[in-house]
């Protein structure tokens, strides 16, 4: 949403600049977006909004023709000829929720508000006592302002102040028009009232605050022209001294702090939500059934379980044998030659013929029929013998020294013994022909580095099969809508095979991990993939789903003010239901690991304010909703793994190599 904000911004920025070329009118990109031209040529990641400056002398000559060349959907603030300023800051863009489909399409399908702040520089007085004095009328008209605006005062008891004021300035505030508006103009007219005459400039309104915010009027007399988010746009001639005084060491990589009224849109959530009603629903909510976990058994575990069987029987077979209990070997016989056999047809059906699991499996097969024949002769002959009780003792005695050694006895042992040799063959066919399955899903060709050296690595194992499968994704339009579909399977490499989302049949092939880059499901209001692609479905098909992000982001300290914004900012990929559903998350280290996890503990606190959003009044107010809570909690420590991101190539200890051991791990050890 923050990018759809960026552009919704920078389609008004172009109007602006398209009207000042137009009348050479000068004016400048400023503050954040100053800063973020000249050291990053874009946005500054925690900036949500777009500054320009102008001269006095300049705005007023913009205020007069803005309005009537401003397109359908935008509005200047100060309105025609600059008089209707009922605020202290002007603004060019859209200040309404009207979801009218041109002007969202046209504006990025951006749903909230958007606009670019106008500031004004106005000349500062040469004597400082003359400044001091404009600086506490200024400030009164301020705080009278703010009490009007917040229902405060009411304007009966605020004309009284308003007499003090008149004895100051050669100025009347009549009872015939509201009050706010006047002292707006009033505000604006005393912040001129030394133009033309000072070598300094300030914003007023931010300057009264800020004293040190102000710089030589000569910075503003030069133009050079800088690139912003590919486009070039004018910058103060000497920007470097105006991007000191408002930042210092601007070069320095400084995060903004706290989230306070971070983003900027944040505060018409509420309202959006009251318009859209159902139609805006992406505020998740979790639920206990989230963590359940299906038990998924797919072909080659209900195979190797089979294998496992006949293993396990074979062992008892031997020691049964052992003990000269050759019914109960004989016995045993046929029901695991029919398991064999079934074994075999569900293997045909499914890889078909020729194969040389089949193959192993009718040795194994025969050698039992073998087995079966040699147990049969020898009770055969052991019959003959009973019944005779003259001489019963030496007989015995003889019999048993020639049952040990006849040809039947040992035919018998080593066919037994030869069963466990036939099943090792089988083992290894059947890890070789039946692989593991891991299915990598990913909707953006661009974001496929994050999983590459991780699809690399599995593709060399001669145990595992990998599937590469691009998914269709949707944009989301600003009423909350899908628009249509995109799929990018022919922008992906060329030397990996994709496998076709339309004609995998997910229900059938059970794969043993399925790798997801997304884990939004339906709450993103900004694009979607297709709903048969969400985790919660997902995990009815798998028993390893694994959520691997396709960003990796600054490391963010939950506790450090300055992480404020990035913080706040995790709600989006964090606490959503792909986190919930997965079995493993990958993140990038162990430190972001811990802070997901503080991330979680606070959403599940209804410290995220996402009772008010969501409705949801019994998140954490009931008793049993904390012990809830800690078991959520111990379950989500042992599935969010720090191990590092593909994307920071070999970095160490958080690397691709990482990244691969660990997922390794989860395929090959966490059975």
């Amino acid at each position: 949403m923050m990018k759809r904000a960026w552009g919704a911004e920078m389609r008004i920025l172009f109007e602006i600049d398209r009207i000042c070329k137009k009348y050479d009118i000068p004016y400048f990109i400023s503050e954040g977006t100053l800063l973020g031209a000249v050291r990053e040529g874009n946005f500054i990641p925690w900036d949500d909004d777009i500054d320009i400056v102008m001269l006095r002398d300049s705005f007023s000559q913009f205020s007069k023709v803005v309005e009537d060349e401003l397109p359908e959907g935008l509005k200047f603030s100060f309105g025609r000829d600059g008089l209707q300023n009922t605020s202290i800051y002007a603004g060019i863009g859209i200040f309404e929720m009207k979801f009218r489909k041109e002007i969202l399409h046209e504006f990025c399908e951006f749903p909230y508000p958007a606009i670019v702040d106008i500031f004004v520089q106005d000349d500062l007085a040469k004597d400082a006592e003359l400044e001091n004095a404009r600086h506490e009328i200024l400030k009164m008209l301020c705080v009278m302002i703010q009490n009007l605006e917040q229902g405060k005062e009411e304007e009966k008891t605020a004309q009284k102040k308003l007499k003090a004021i008149e004895k100051l300035l050669p100025t009347h505030f009549t009872k015939e028009e509201k009050l706010l508006p006047q002292l707006y103009r009033v505000f604006h007219q005393i912040c001129q009232k030394y133009n033309g005459e000072g070598e300094e400039v300030a914003i007023l309104p931010y300057q009264l605050f800020h004293p040190e915010a102000k710089y030589p009027k000569a910075v503003f007399r030069g133009t050079e022209t800088l690139l912003f988010c590919g486009n070039t746009f004018p910058v103060p001639k000497d920007y470097d001294i105006v991007l000191k005084g408002s930042f210092g060491d601007y070069r320095k990589v400084v995060k903004a702090g706290g989230d306070h009224v971070y983003p900027y849109y944040k505060k018409y959530e509420k309202k959006l939500r009251a318009i859209l009603k159902d139609n805006w629903f992406f505020d998740y909510v979790f639920q206990e059934k989230d963590l359940e976990r299906p038990r998924v058994e797919n072909f080659r575990e209900i195979t190797m379980q089979f294998l496992d069987s006949f293993v396990l029987e074979e062992e008892e077979l031997e020691k049964t044998f052992s003990e000269r209990k050759y019914e109960a070997v004989l016995s045993a016989l046929p029901s695991l030659q029919e398991r064999a056999v079934m074994l075999g047809n569900a293997i045909e059906e499914r890889k078909g013929e020729g194969t040389e699991s089949v193959h192993c499996l009718e040795s194994f097969c025969e050698a039992l029929f073998q087995l079966h024949s040699s147990l049969t002769a020898l009770l055969v002959y052991r019959d003959t013998a009973e019944g005779k009780e003259n001489e019963l003792e030496e007989k015995i005695e003889q019999s048993e020294k020639n049952l040990k050694q006849s040809t039947i006895v040992e035919n018998s042992k080593e066919q037994l013994e030869g069963l466990r040799a036939l099943l090792q063959n089988l083992r290894a066919s059947l890890e070789k022909e039946i692989k593991r399955q891991v299915v990598f899903l990913s909707h953006s060709a661009k974001h496929f580095a994050s999983i590459r050296p991780l699809i690399d690595a599995l593709r060399e194992r001669e145990d595992t099969e990998v599937k590469l499968m691009p998914i269709p994704y949707f944009d989301r339009l600003g009423d909350g809508s899908l628009s249509e579909m995109h799929y990018e399977g022919e922008n992906f490499p060329k030397e990996y095979p994709i496998t076709d989302y339309r004609s995998y049949n997910f229900a059938a092939e059970l794969p043993d991990c399925i790798v997801m880059n997304l884990s939004y499901d339906a709450f993103n209001s900004v694009w979607s993939v297709d709903p048969f692609f969400y985790s919660d479905k997902l995990k009815q098909y798998t028993n390893k789903l694994v959520y691997i992000p396709w960003f990796v982001t600054d490391e963010i300290d939950p506790q450090a003010e300055e992480d404020g914004k990035a913080f706040y900012n995790m709600r989006y990929y964090v606490t959503v239901p792909g986190i919930f559903h997965a079995d493993y998350t990958i993140v990038q280290s162990e430190g972001m690991r811990k802070a997901y996890l503080e991330k979680i503990s606070r959403f599940l606190e209804g410290k995220e304010d996402l009772e008010e959003k969501a409705g949801n009044t019994n998140r954490i107010q009931k008793e049993e909703a904390l012990l809830t809570r800690k078991e959520v909690l111990e379950q989500m420590e042992k599935k969010i793994l720090g191990a590092g991101s593909c994307l920071l190539g070999e970095k160490g200890g958080q690397g691709t190599k990482e990244v691969i051991t660990i997922m390794k791990q989860i395929l090959f050890e966490k059975e």
